[in-house]
């Protein structure tokens, strides 16, 4: 008997003190369009297709200088954006090569990508100081990209660092 009551007093609280319930709509929001959403999707869709890119064209070149009787070690594949700037790492008796990759067919490097690659390699060296104290050790900046920049020729002949021109192969 005293669960009927209070089954009964439960649905006479809720039918006649009825919860108002939220509007969760914000009507200041604009929602997104199906073009808007497929401008985005496309956005998402190129960065992932420029990291594939990339990643090929650092295998390509880890290819590359293993053909030429380097030990090659993928930093970049390996270590993704913890790589501090250095794509692969290359030895060769006592030579060590430091490479950047950028497969870019469209953009043109520019004076400041290399100030940048020459800063990393300088912080990576001092990180690094057991490693490299015997070796002798070369910046080299590998790209697809083959208009070279009048800045970046200049830069090349004030610092020490060799830049490579190597096509990228789909």
């Amino acid at each position: 008997m005293e669960i009927l009551f209070v089954s009964v007093l439960i649905l006479m609280i809720f039918y006649f003190f009825p919860k108002k319930h939220k509007n969760y709509i914000n009507k200041d929001y604009e929602y997104p369009n199906d073009t808007q959403v497929k401008h985005k999707t496309h956005k998402f869709s190129n960065k992932s297709q420029n990291k594939q890119k990339g990643d090929k064209y650092e295998l390509q070149i880890v290819r590359h200088y293993k053909q030429q009787g380097y030990k090659v070690y993928p930093k970049g594949l390996k270590e993704g954006r913890r790589d501090k700037g250095i794509d692969i790492i290359a030895y060769k008796g006592k030579e060590a090569l430091l490479i950047q990759c950028k497969n870019w067919e469209r953009s043109q490097v520019k004076q400041e990508h290399l100030r940048i690659f020459l800063g990393d390699c300088t912080a990576y060296l001092e990180q690094n100081q057991k490693i490299f104290a015997k070796r002798s050790v070369r910046r080299v900046f590998v790209t697809s990209c083959e208009n070279v920049d009048y800045g970046v020729k200049k830069f090349l002949e004030e610092n020490d660092m060799e830049y490579k021109i190597i096509p990228y192969f789909a």
